[in-house]
C-alpha cells in the first residue's frame, strides 16, 4: 500500500496489460467494509481485469475526477465503481442533452472526460451535493471515456449503511460463482399500443435468440383496458432464474417489500435513480435482501424516443453491463451495482476483443464475418465511434440486404448522426420499413430536423400507417415542428390520390381535426404575448417542439434589447437544442455575432457562446 497525493491506493494483485478496474470509494467505508471489499477485489480479478482500490475523503468532484484521469492515463481504467459517501455532481445547463431543465444528478461528470463544467456552490443542506453548469465550451453530445457505476445505500441514515454495502458485496461475489448465460427474460410495459409492443418483443428475440426455445423463456407482459400486469410482474422479479427484466412505465412502489432476484435491471422510462436522495428507489432494489446484482436506471425523466435495449444482445457475447451502458450512456442514465458482471457466453460471436480495438481494420473484418443481428450492430456502432471512411456505403449495404430488423435499426440510427445525401436516402427507406421502431426512429428525426421536403414523406405515412396508434402519435408531434399552410398544401394532394379509405374527404377532415389542435399549435403565440407567463412558456416548450419555420423570429426576440434579459437567454437555451435543425446555421451565425457585441450584456454573450457550442 503506497499514498498519492493523499489518496490511499491498493495495487490490483495481477498484471495490468491492457485494461483495469477501479474500485473507489471513502476512508470510512473502507475501514468499515474492508474485508467485503477486498474479497469483491479478489472475485473481479478472477476474471483476469485488473482492480485497483482508491480511498480518500473525498473534498470535491474535481479532486476525484482528476484521480480517475490520472488512472486511466497511467493504468487504463476502463471503467469505476463509486462504493459509499463518493461526492455527487448536478448539472445545469444541459438542457440540450436532456428532458429538464432543473439540475441532474450525474455521473458523466466523473466518466465522460471530455465533458467540462464550471463550479456554482455546494449545497449548503446536503454537503454530498455539488452544483456544476455545463461548461460553455464543453462537447455538446455524451460519450463516455469509461463506464461507471454507483454503489450506494438506500438509506436517510447512517445506522445500517456498510452492513448494506457489506452485504451487497457478497451477494456480488456469490453472483460470480452462480454465473449463468442469459436465457431467461422478461419484459413489461404499461399500455403500449399493440404495434409497438410486437416491434419491441421482435427485438429482444433477436437480440436473445437462445430465449425462443421454450415457451417459458421470454415472459412478455403488457398491460391493456383489460387487465394490469404489475402484480404478475413482481412476482417475476422474485424469479431466481431471471436474467434480465426490462421494464417501461412501470410505477415502482414499495421497493422494499419485493425481495428481486432478477440479475439486471433495466427501467427504461421511469426516473427512480435519483441517488442525490436518500430513499431512492434504485438502490432499494438493489441493496434489498433479493439477489438482484445490477439496475439500469435514470436520475431525472430520461430522453423520450431512445431505443434503451439498444445492442443489448452484446451481453450475452461477452460484454460486461457497463461495457454495454457505456455504448448507451445519457446525462441521466445511471447503473447502481456491479458493472463488471458478465454473462456467460452463448454465441458464435464472441465481441470482447472488439471493445477496445483501436483500428478499423479488424472491425471490418470482424464484420464480414460475423453471423448473428447483434454482433454486426455492434462493429458497425464500433465503426461509427472510430470515425470509419466507409461508414456511409456499409450502413447502406447492411440496411439494403439485412432481415434483421435491429441491424435494419443500427443502419438508421448511425445514419441519423451522419448529414448528406446517405441519411436522406436511408430515411426515405426507413419510414416505410416493416419495423415500427424504425419507422418510429426516422419520424422522430425528421422533426428535429424540420427539413420541409420531409412533409410529403410525413403525410403519406400517416396514411399508410393507420393501424399502427404508436406511430399516428409521432406524426402527430413531428407535424407540430412544420408549418400549417405547407402541410395542408401536401395533405390537400395526398390524401386525393390515397386508396385506403372509404371516403378520402373525410379521412383528409380527420386528419385536419387531430393535427391542427392542441398546446404546440400556441407556441408563437404564447411567445410574442405580451404576458411573461405566456412567454415563458411557449420558450420552454421548443425544448419539446423544435418549430423550424419561426427560427428567424426567435433570433429577433434574442437580439430585441426591450426584451427581458432573462427570456431572451431562455430562449437561447431552447435554441442550442436545435442541434439538428436544417437551419442550425442561422442560430450559428447568430450566436456569432451577438457574441462580440459588447452593445448586448455579458451573460447574454456568454450565453450566446454557450449556444453556440451545443448546436456546432
Amino acid at each position: 500500500m503506497n499514498t498519492v497525493r493523499a489518496q490511499e491506493i491498493i495495487s490490483p494483485t495481477i498484471e495490468i496489460a491492457d485494461r483495469s478496474f477501479a474500485i473507489i470509494t471513502d476512508r470510512s467505508t473502507f475501514e468499515k467494509c474492508q474485508k467485503e471489499i477486498l474479497a469483491y477485489r479478489d472475485i473481479v480479478e478472477s476474471e483476469l481485469l485488473p482492480t485497483l482500490i482508491v480511498y480518500h475523503d473525498w473534498k470535491s468532484p474535481e479532486q476525484l475526477k482528476k484521480e480517475l484521469q490520472r488512472l486511466y492515463e497511467t493504468v487504463k481504467i476502463e471503467g469505476v465503481i463509486f462504493i459509499g459517501d463518493i461526492p455527487i455532481p448536478m448539472v445545469l445547463k444541459a438542457q440540450h442533452l436532456t428532458n429538464v431543465s432543473t439540475a441532474i444528478p450525474s455521473d458523466r461528470f466523473y466518466d465522460d472526460f471530455g465533458l467540462t463544467f464550471d463550479f456554482l456552490e455546494q449545497s449548503k443542506t446536503n454537503p454530498q451535493l455539488f452544483f456544476y453548469n455545463l461548461g460553455i465550451s464543453s462537447p455538446n453530445r455524451i460519450r463516455s471515456t469509461i463506464y461507471s457505476a454507483r454503489l450506494k445505500p438506500a438509506t436517510d441514515g447512517d445506522t445500517d449503511k456498510y452492513q448494506q454495502i457489506n452485504t451487497y458485496l457478497n451477494k456480488a461475489i456469490q453472483a460470480r460463482l452462480n454465473k449463468d448465460s442469459i436465457d431467461q427474460v422478461m419484459s413489461y410495459v404499461a399500455y403500449q399500443p399493440l404495434s409497438a409492443w410486437s416491434s419491441h418483443s421482435n427485438f429482444l428475440e433477436e437480440q436473445f435468440p437462445q430465449i425462443l426455445k421454450t415457451s417459458t423463456q421470454f415472459q412478455n407482459y403488457k398491460d391493456d383496458k383489460q387487465r394490469t400486469l404489475q402484480n404478475e410482474t413482481i412476482n417475476q422479479f422474485r424469479r431466481r432464474d431471471l436474467d434480465i427484466a426490462f421494464i417501461r412505465q412501470y410505477p415502482l412502489s414499495n421497493v422494499a417489500s419485493i425481495y428481486p432476484n432478477v440479475t439486471f435491471t433495466i427501467f427504461a422510462d421511469d426516473p427512480i435513480g435519483n441517488f442525490s436522495e436518500g430513499q431512492y428507489s434504485a438502490g432499494q432494489f438493489t441493496m434489498g435482501k433479493g439477489s438482484t446484482l445490477t439496475v439500469l436506471a435514470n436520475t431525472v425523466q430520461p430522453t423520450p424516443h431512445r431505443h434503451p435495449t439498444y445492442l443489448i444482445g452484446s451481453l450475452g457475447m461477452g460484454l460486461n453491463i457497463g461495457q454495454w451502458s457505456k455504448l448507451n450512456n445519457t446525462l441521466e442514465s445511471h447503473l447502481f451495482g456491479d458493472p463488471t458482471f458478465a454473462f456467460s457466453i452463448n454465441s458464435t460471436d464472441t465481441l470482447t476483443r472488439y471493445v477496445h480495438e483501436g483500428g478499423t481494420k479488424k472491425l471490418v473484418e470482424a464484420l464480414s464475418k460475423s453471423k448473428s443481428p447483434e454482433a454486426q450492430s455492434f462493429l458497425l456502432n464500433q465503426l461509427y465511434l472510430h470515425n470509419y471512411e466507409g461508414l456511409s456505403k456499409l450502413i447502406t449495404q447492411y440496411y439494403d440486404n439485412s432481415n434483421y430488423a435491429t441491424v435494419r435499426y443500427t443502419c438508421i440510427h448511425l445514419a441519423d448522426r451522419q448529414e448528406g445525401e446517405t441519411r436522406s436516402v436511408l430515411f426515405a427507406k426507413g419510414i416505410k420499413d416493416t419495423d415500427e421502431s424504425i419507422r418510429q426512429e426516422v419520424i422522430n428525426a425528421i422533426s428535429r430536423i424540420g427539413d420541409p421536403i420531409f412533409i410529403p414523406a410525413l403525410v403519406d405515412a400517416y396514411i399508410e400507417n393507420q393501424h399502427a396508434e404508436g406511430i399516428l402519435s409521432a406524426i402527430n408531434m413531428a407535424l407540430y415542428a412544420f408549418n400549417k399552410d405547407l402541410i395542408k398544401n401536401i395533405a390537400e394532394q395526398r390524401f386525393m390520390t390515397a386508396n385506403n379509405f372509404i371516403d378520402n374527404v373525410k379521412a383528409k377532415e380527420s386528419f385536419y381535426e387531430n393535427q391542427f389542435k392542441g398546446i404546440y399549435l400556441e407556441i408563437d403565440k404564447n411567445i410574442f404575448d405580451t404576458k411573461p407567463a405566456s412567454q415563458r412558456q411557449g420558450i420552454s416548450d421548443l425544448r419539446t417542439i423544435h418549430y423550424h419555420p419561426s427560427i428567424t423570429r426567435y433570433l429577433e426576440f434574442v437580439r430585441n434589447s426591450k426584451m427581458p434579459i432573462d427570456l431572451r437567454i431562455a430562449m437561447l437555451e431552447s435554441l442550442s437544442c436545435f442541434g439538428d435543425s436544417y437551419r442550425k446555421q442561422e442560430i450559428i451565425a447568430a450566436c456569432k455575432e451577438l457574441m462580440v457585441d459588447t452593445r448586448h450584456s455579458k451573460r447574454l454573450r456568454d450565453e450566446a457562446r454557450r449556444t453556440l457550442n451545443n448546436i456546432n
